[in-house]
């Protein structure tokens, strides 16, 4: 097994990883966990005094006039929830006028919505719009991207400036402020529910019976785990939310980029590399290398939307060159946070794909032609 470096988390943050995740944590992962479930009953309890507001009527969801489809998920961490976003606005966008509304996590901005694509050209870098909406900005010529934390300011911009006829939501299942035509949401196969407790003993933004507000629910990463893994996942979500249609998505690897250079992926086999990497699942990056035959030297991970400098490109170099490694390989999403760097030539961009199973039905979904 490949050295991994886990820089920039505290050996605390650590053990609460381990221990939310479900993994051994020992008796301090098990003291952490009792220390904290007065904080989860109490985030629980207030959970279901608002969403109980909602439905007598003391909330109201603000209704734009436009379809609404929201991508997320009830886990914190990376399930794929750029990668589909991606996949279904570069579609949907060949049939009506998509904006992709984000949070804009990281980003330095402060207006209520920021126009990152105007869909004619990108505005706005990554230190102002954050990583992700940078990212789709770049991937998506022709999508509106706005970023904001007022998704109810951000999609009323993307319509009345924009001329946007369909909003997609990226991690936007907890947003209740703005009504939904439909929620899709992704469940991780690797780890779906963690030690399946709530923030902050877990990962749990909400309880497993949110499973029943999703319209569709679709299994990432399913290419990791074995056929008997997945067919229990999907028989534990049709328990809990019958009648849902369940998808399977996975990453594939697209292109090597370097530069204004593009490699098949084919390219990366046989090929030691270094990764480096501060995104949400680590993990499924270093198995899509794999799965082309690339062998990880080593892997430095950082934590996600990690905002890089130049001593972090500098030490995976030298530990490339410490390895005898060829490439350090690194994701698009990163890349993105070194557009002021200096960054060696040895730096190759993994451009991954999404792929969906049955990736008609869930556009039809999106559509509203069916569900």
């Amino acid at each position: 097994m490949e050295p991994t470096a886990n820089t920039g988390q505290s050996s605390l943050q650590q053990l609460w990883l381990a221990a939310a995740r479900g993994e051994p944590a020992g008796l301090p992962g098990t003291l952490l966990m009792f220390a904290l479930s007065p904080l989860e009953w109490l985030y629980r309890a207030g959970l279901k005094v608002y969403l109980r507001m909602e439905r007598v009527g003391l909330r109201r969801r603000r209704v734009l006039p436009a379809r609404v489809v929201s991508v997320g998920n009830l886990t914190l961490g990376g399930t794929g929830k750029t990668g589909i976003v991606e996949t279904l606005a570069r579609k949907l966008n060949e049939e009506t006028p998509v904006a992709v509304l984000l949070r804009g996590y990281g980003g330095t901005h402060s207006s209520d919505a920021l126009t990152v694509s105007n869909r004619e050209q990108v505005l706005e870098g990554w230190q102002k719009a954050g990583d992700e909406a940078a990212l789709l900005a770049r991937r998506l010529p022709g999508v509106a991207v706005v970023a904001g934390k007022d998704r109810r300011k951000t999609g009323a911009l993307a319509i009345s400036e924009l001329g946007s006829k369909l909003l997609l939501l990226d991690d936007g299942l907890q947003y209740w402020q703005l009504k939904r035509d439909v929620d899709i949401i992704l469940v991780d196969a690797r780890l779906p529910f963690g030690n399946g407790r709530v923030l902050p003993a877990g990962l749990m933004r909400e309880p497993l019976s949110a499973l029943r507000r999703g319209h569709a629910i679709v299994l990432t990463h399913t290419n990791e785990v074995t056929h008997d893994t997945l067919s229990l996942l999907r028989d534990t979500i049709r328990c809990i939310a019958p009648g849902r249609p369940v998808f399977h998505a996975f990453y594939r690897a697209g292109a090597i980029l370097a530069g204004e250079s593009e490699e098949p992926a084919a390219a990366l086999k046989g090929k030691d590399v270094v990764v480096l990497c501060g995104i949400g699942s680590p993990e499924s990056f270093e198995a899509t290398l794999r799965e082309e035959g690339a062998r990880v030297a080593e892997a430095l991970r950082f934590g996600d939307h990690h905002p890089f400098r130049q001593d972090d490109l500098d030490l995976a170099e030298e530990r490339r060159k410490e390895t005898g490694a060829q490439w350090v390989l690194t994701t698009g999403k990163d890349f993105v946070r070194m557009a002021d760097l200096r960054v060696p030539d040895s730096f190759r961009v993994l451009r991954a794909e999404m792929v969906v199973t049955e990736f008609e039905a869930l556009l039809d979904l999106a559509r509203g032609e069916q569900g």
